[in-house]
Parts: C-alpha cells; sequence; structure tokens
C-alpha cells in the first residue's frame, strides 16, 4: 500500500536534485545517489497506476491528486521552474531512467519553454510534458504589455529585451496554432488610445493567420511574429505629434514618417540575436508587391517571402481600424478591399489562401439568419472544418437579448447575408 506520505516524498527529491545540480554536474556521485532516490520513490507508484502525473491545480502543485503544502524553499523553487517553462502537468511513465530525469532537471533549469520540443529531438518517451494553456485573451493582453516594455524602450533610446519579444511570440504562435481565429479576434478590439502598441500586435497576430493559412512551420512562424511585432519599432523616433496626428500628414511630415522602417533596423541592431528576416520585415514592410512603397532605395532587394505577410496584415488591420477619414471595414469587406489590391499591393497567393482559412463569414462578422436572427460570429473550426460559433444579439422576432446565447452551426448555409452593425447600434467589440 503506498502511503501519502511517500507520494509526497517525490517533489523533495526532485528538488534536491535540483539543488545538487548547482553545485555538480550530472555525472557526479551525488547527483546520481538523488536521481537514485527519485526513481525509487516514483517506482512503486508507476508500478501500481502506469504512471504518475506533477502538476498544478489552482496554484498548488499536486503529486497525483495530493496537494503538496510543503514550503521548503527547494520545493518552492521546483514549482516555480515548472512554472517558468509554461508547464501545466509532467508524467512519468514505467521505464523513466536516471538520464531522462536528469535532462528533465537540465530542461527546467534551463527555463525551456519547448521542452516537449527538445524532448522529441532526444528521443525521450517515459516523460511527457503538458504545457500550460493560456486563453488567446490572456496571451493578447501580455502581448500588449510585452509591445508596450519593448517599444518605451526604444522610445528612451534603451536596448530593448530580445527575450521578452520571444518568449511572449513562442506564446502566440502555440495559441495561433491551437485556437488561430480566437486570437484573430482580439485584433477587433481596438485600443485607440494605445494604437501604436495595439496595431503591433494586431499586424503580428493577423500575419501568424495569415503564415497559418499558408501552411508555414512552426519556425517560420515565430520569426512572422516578431517580425509583425517590431515592424513599426523606429515610430518610435519619429515626432510623437506626427505619429498621433488624426488627419492627413503634409508632404513634410509624411517625408519623416517614411523614415521608420531604417529607423526600426537601427533600434534591432542593437539588441541581442534578432534573426536576419525579422530585421528584412522592420527595412521592407512598406514595400508592396510590385515594388512601389518605401524606401525607395530598397525597391531592388530580394526580400523575404514573410515581408508580403506583414505587409498583408498591416492593410487588413488598418481596413478594421476606425480612422477619421473612414469608419472600421468588417473582416468580410477589408478582404473585399484586399482582393482589388491583388498583384499592385499584395501577393495573389497569400490574399487568397488568407481568405479561404477565414472562410466566407470570418471571425468578427455580423450576420443574418434565415431564421431572422442576427448573431457574431465568434469561432470557427471549433466543432469540425467549417463548422461556427456564434453569439445571437436579436432574436428571431427582431427582439434584443439582454445577454447572448451560443449557437453552434455545422456550416455557413443558414446564414443569409452580412449585417451592418452599425445600422442594427450593435459594438461588436463588446461581444468577442
Amino acid at each position: 500500500m503506498i502511503t501519502p506520505q511517500q507520494i509526497k516524498q517525490i517533489p523533495s527529491s526532485l528538488a534536491a536534485v535540483l539543488q545538487g545540480m548547482r553545485l555538480y554536474p550530472g555525472e557526479h556521485p551525488l547527483v546520481r545517489r538523488q536521481l537514485e532516490t527519485v526513481l525509487d520513490a516514483m517506482r512503486p507508484l508507476l508500478q501500481q497506476k502506469g504512471q504518475l502525473q506533477l502538476g498544478f491545480a489552482d496554484g498548488t502543485l499536486l503529486v497525483e491528486d495530493l496537494p503538496c503544502l510543503e514550503q521548503h524553499p527547494a520545493v518552492l523553487e521546483l514549482s516555480q521552474k515548472i512554472r517558468d517553462c509554461q508547464l501545466k502537468e509532467i508524467r512519468f511513465y514505467p521505464g523513466v531512467d536516471s538520464a531522462q530525469l536528469l535532462e528533465l532537471m537540465a530542461q527546467l533549469n534551463k527555463g525551456n519553454t519547448e521542452i516537449s520540443e527538445a524532448f522529441d529531438i532526444l528521443g525521450i518517451d517515459h516523460i511527457r510534458v503538458i504545457p500550460k494553456e493560456e486563453t488567446p485573451r490572456e496571451v493578447y493582453r501580455e502581448a500588449l504589455s510585452v509591445v508596450e516594455s519593448i517599444y518605451e524602450d526604444a522610445r528612451l533610446g534603451r536596448k530593448p529585451a530580445t527575450s521578452l519579444a520571444f518568449n511572449i511570440v513562442q506564446k502566440m504562435v502555440s495559441s495561433a496554432i491551437s485556437r488561430p481565429y480566437a486570437l484573430l479576434a482580439m485584433t477587433l478590439l481596438k485600443d485607440y488610445d494605445n494604437y501604436t502598441f495595439t496595431h503591433s500586435v494586431n499586424v503580428s497576430v493577423i500575419a501568424l493567420t495569415i503564415g497559418r493559412a499558408c501552411n508555414l512551420p512552426k519556425g517560420q512562424l515565430r520569426l512572422l511574429g516578431m517580425g509583425g511585432m517590431m515592424h513599426d519599432l523606429g515610430k518610435m523616433t519619429i515626432d510623437h505629434a506626427i505619429i498621433t496626428k488624426p488627419g492627413k500628414l503634409s508632404p513634410a511630415e509624411f517625408q519623416k514618417m517614411m523614415e521608420h522602417p531604417e529607423h526600426g533596423v537601427q533600434i534591432v541592431a542593437k539588441m541581442d540575436a534578432i534573426p536576419l528576416e525579422v530585421i528584412d520585415i522592420i527595412h521592407h514592410h512598406h514595400l508592396r508587391y510590385d515594388r512601389t512603397g518605401y524606401p525607395a532605395n530598397s525597391r531592388g532587394d530580394k526580400v523575404s517571402p514573410l515581408v508580403g505577410m506583414v505587409t498583408l496584415a498591416d492593410t487588413f488591420d488598418a481596413m478594421t481600424t476606425l480612422r477619421c477619414y473612414q469608419k472600421p471595414h468588417s473582416p468580410k469587406k477589408a478582404l473585399d478591399q484586399l482582393r482589388s489590391l491583388i498583384g499592385t499591393h499584395h501577393h495573389p497567393e497569400y490574399v487568397e489562401k488568407f481568405a479561404t482559412f477565414l472562410g466566407p463569414y470570418p471571425v468578427g462578422t455580423l450576420v443574418r439568419l434565415k431564421n431572422g436572427v442576427i448573431a457574431l460570429v465568434v469561432d470557427q473550426n471549433h466543432q469540425g472544418e467549417n463548422s461556427l460559433k456564434l453569439k445571437v444579439i436579436i432574436a428571431e422576432d427582431g427582439s434584443r437579448l439582454p445577454g447572448p446565447r451560443e449557437l453552434n452551426l455545422p456550416d455557413s448555409s443558414q446564414i443569409l447575408a452580412e449585417v451592418d452593425p452599425l445600422l442594427k447600434g450593435i459594438q461588436v467589440e463588446k461581444y468577442l
């Protein structure tokens, strides 16, 4: 019979390994003995249950279902290391050995947020790590905070922290893979008081959506997300009055504005380990598909294919944003507008794949169903390909509901047409 005390010994033993590895290399006899102590503690449970789970519930470390309330500094450090690696759970299976445990501890010590990928490469198959799942809204909010910090450093002449950008982009890529439409919906929550920061995050999210539509591998998506996030970094060196001017810029002001790509390149050149593709995006994001645009002296440059995706994302966000000279387009109408710019401003393949990925009624589109209901599309493909998740705002009889009710459709066949939210007095962002 395995006692609770035996189970609770496991995190203490793992914490001792972490401490030992801070003093000695992995092959040191002390570390080896500590690893064997862990395996001895795990073995009865693995034999009886076939697995062992170490994870969190409401911020408390659990071994199986038993809370580990011990306040020993080493155990608290172990808990924090697991959190730093953005893990929800670690599962151990029969066959786990000291070499695999040692690798897990090494990855935790490094704060690696991609332990799963590292384990795949190393062939570790008796330990499985389960990432913490953050909602798209949480990821989006964190990205806004990171962008504000990076852009503020640039404005003050300080070197922005590359690690901040890399870490949040990894989360954004994960969210764009698992919940692409829900993350994209966040870009419709416009914050006009912090437009530069919001726009930068939005372009990053939209670019990732385009990259998903074009089946880019994860490594390319990271570069794309990073470039989108920092594409306007150079604006921090431009007169704030020009950046925030509500009306049309004068020729002299626009000339100043056109300097921001090259200023952005100068800023990231001082940062640590910025990939060349990201610099390429920052430098060329205002070059169009037909090579008009600016900087004019870069029109003959060979540029990364990722540049065109960020340029497309930049335009899409601008089209769906309220301006003094235009009301915001719905996502559906913005796609129609983008199609008119194919071959001049934008890459034909990128536009078409993006449009196909978003479907005939993209997230953020207000629609009327055949039964008279008016609802907002808030997610897609959550119950199978082409399925839609809607929030019903106006009922069949034309009455406004006190609160939206959810509706799932297998496809868009019950949708009659798009509805202009302004005509119905509906603020779409309230329902996303």
